[in-house]
């Protein structure tokens, strides 16, 4: 099974062997690992970010797909926080590709073999991700690439658990903005509280979200999702390798769906079934963007999909123009906000206008 894996990742790497300091385009390549994180950023210029590395026991999976592209170290190495499906790999990948900078992550220590060897592993270049500080990637060229830190250890929330410490970061290149949060809470139950909401305004609105904790039922709230308000939402889930949580969640699902958020997944998971109007299990992804572009893309299984960003005119790709409920009398922009509050089930979406309903003319667009 092993090996069929990597025989795939080397098929679906060959359009970007070594070809990625000559794009002039952001890439952010969102590996399969199983149910855990790993996602290498790639500047245009060829500087990268490690953003996690994988889970234990399965850490060739990141060390063949960065052999293919090519890379000889990592610039930067940023830890969301100290669970081993996130930083469980650190000792091997980083043995196979020295870290060059520096390593951030939210400070402080955690009880764990996997945290130890971890701290051993970044050694002297670990460095605490000071909130408001940022990473600059070409720094000289016009289009630089900056990785900002927006929050990290509960926002200024008192928590306890791992997940709600996870240090949240966002990536800028022109139109183009991501965000990085690792396993962030979105909701306040006996294990966790909820961080989302007090962040989502330090992140604002965003073309792709590493939906948090692998979209589990206590993560992604509304909150959050109409204030980011991405278009993409990539979830890193496995329901083989790794610990089965579950992932990803319905509840998280339909959130993300009535959201108008389209999702791509690493593996199917263990949890719900995907809707193939809203979900594809796509095994590697890669994102691109360009500073100045209308669009940007979602390249899985030898398929591209074209997107808009956020301000584009016109209806390209996976998005469209207008949305409404197939209940209802009036149709909306597909921005307005009064979209989201639109039934999944009862949801439409079109290029064109529908025939037989009216504009809703006072729709705010977001």
């Amino acid at each position: 099974m092993k090996k069929h894996r990597v025989v795939l990742v080397v098929l679906f790497l060959l359009l970007y062997s070594f070809a990625f300091a000559e794009t002039g385009k952001l890439q952010i390549h969102f590996m399969d690992v199983g149910q855990g994180d790993a996602a290498l950023l790639v500047s245009p210029l060829g500087e990268t970010v490690l953003f996690d590395n994988g889970i234990p026991g399965h850490c060739d999976l990141p060390i063949s797909y960065l052999q293919q592209l090519g890379i000889a170290t990592i610039d930067y190495h940023v830890a969301s926080h100290y669970h081993d499906d996130h930083i469980g790999c650190t000792s091997k990948v980083l043995a196979a590709y020295p870290l060059n900078k520096a390593a951030y992550d939210r400070g402080g220590t955690n009880p764990s073999g996997v945290f130890e060897q971890y701290a051993a592993a970044v050694g002297s270049k670990r460095k605490e991700a000071v909130i408001g500080n940022k990473i600059t990637l070409d720094a000289a060229s016009a289009n630089p690439v900056v990785v900002e830190f927006v929050a990290s250890n509960g926002n200024g929330i008192p928590a306890k658990n791992e997940n709600d410490l996870s240090l949240v970061s966002v990536i800028r290149f022109g139109k183009f903005d991501a965000v990085m949060g690792g396993d962030l809470s979105g909701y306040k139950t006996t294990s966790y509280e909820d961080i989302e909401s007090s962040v989502a305004s330090k992140v604002g609105q965003v073309e792709v979200y590493k939906v948090h904790h692998h979209c589990s039922n206590f993560s992604t709230n509304s909150t959050w999702l109409s204030t980011v308000n991405p278009k993409v939402g990539i979830i890193s889930a496995s329901g083989t390798m790794g610990r089965n949580h579950g992932h990803p969640t319905e509840e998280c699902l339909e959130r993300l769906h009535k959201a108008g958020v389209r999702t791509y997944w690493t593996e199917t998971g263990g949890g719900a079934t995907p809707d193939p109007k809203w979900d594809t299990i796509a095994g590697n992804i890669i994102v691109e963007a360009e500073p100045t572009a209308e669009t940007f893309t979602v390249t899985y299984n030898s398929r591209t999909d074209s997107v808009p960003v956020w301000g584009a005119v016109g209806g390209l790709g996976l998005e469209t123009s207008y949305a409404w409920s197939k209940k209802s009398s009036v149709y909306h922009y597909s921005n307005c906000k009064y979209v989201a509050n639109i039934s999944p089930s009862n949801l439409e979406r079109s290029s064109q206008p529908p025939d037989g309903k009216r504009l809703h003319e006072e729709c705010p667009i977001r």
